[in-house]
């Protein structure tokens, strides 16, 4: 759950990621029709997946179902699996086509699969494994998941590099906000994580993490937190960590277009989306 945030699919839903079950029930031997709509036949292929697979046969896709059905995909991978990466068209900017689904993982699969990981902070392998796909089953409507930052990550393969360590500063820690995601970043999230439980503890800052880390800051404050802001907010702002008039006006500008109400004020819901990626 705190790596993986797979979004529960049923009876009624209509999206991509419905699109993507369809295609690995195909995959599976189950012939639905993959239109993207989650109907009285897709909910009798998904319970009778359940059924074999020895799983609560509720007819419903969430954290247990996806995990029994995903099926690990790569260069030189083909068939309905495949298609079922593909149809998600996963456009890293505007203006660019949407994948082929043939079938054929070839180059171009590997690439746009391999941006989509970047754009989440994931491991960059170009691999459609079950860490990659908990995160395509979230390309549906409803909320977004937080991203990952993974030890091992710089501020140049994950631009939220920064940003953590500054808030994992501010929450105490001892680390260097240098822009490398080492041994001691990573250590540094577990000693946070075991201050807000007693399972999911690891050196990945994850979906359980960000919540608690962040911090509300507005006019007049000072420090990390700040910091940690400033390097997150586009428009190049001087890192200071003093929330000033300069600060405040970026802050709105981009609440106005991504994140209202315009109150340039930042908490969750402007953390949340200074974090997201503009991957679809």
């Amino acid at each position: 759950m705190n790596t993986k945030p797979w979004k529960t699919a049923g009876s009624g839903t209509v999206s991509p990621a419905v699109a993507g079950i369809q295609y690995l029930l195909r995959a599976r031997g189950h012939l639905v029709t993959p239109d993207g709509s989650y109907g009285p036949a897709t909910m009798a292929a998904v319970t009778a997946f359940q059924s074999a697979a020895g799983l609560s046969a509720d007819g419903v896709v969430g954290p247990q179902t996806w995990p029994a059905l995903v099926i690990t995909t790569r260069d030189g991978s083909t068939g309905d699996a495949v298609r079922a990466v593909q149809q998600f068209g996963l456009i890293p900017s505007p203006g660019l086509e949407p994948l082929v689904v043939d079938g054929s993982y070839g180059p171009a699969t590997t690439d746009r699969v391999r941006q989509f990981q970047r754009s989440w902070g994931l491991g960059l392998d170009g691999i459609t494994g079950p860490e990659t796909w908990s995160f395509l089953s979230t390309l549906a409507p409803g909320p977004r998941p937080w991203p990952l930052v993974k030890q091992g990550a710089t501020q140049a393969t994950n631009w939220r590099v920064l940003a953590a360590q500054r808030l994992l500063r501010a929450r105490g820690a001892t680390i260097v906000a240098d822009g490398d995601f080492g041994a001691a970043s990573g250590a540094a999230v577990q000693a946070f994580q075991h201050t807000l439980r007693t399972t999911e503890i690891g050196s990945t800052l994850g979906q359980l993490d960000w919540p608690s880390l962040i911090l509300t800051v507005r006019t007049g404050d000072h420090g990390e937190a700040v910091k940690a802001l400033q390097t997150l907010l586009p428009g190049g702002l001087t890192v200071d960590g003093s929330f000033g008039p300069a600060t405040e006006a970026a802050v709105r500008e981009f609440q106005s277009m991504f994140a209202p109400p315009v109150d340039g004020v930042v908490g969750p819901v402007t953390w949340h989306a200074l974090t997201q990626p503009i991957f679809d």
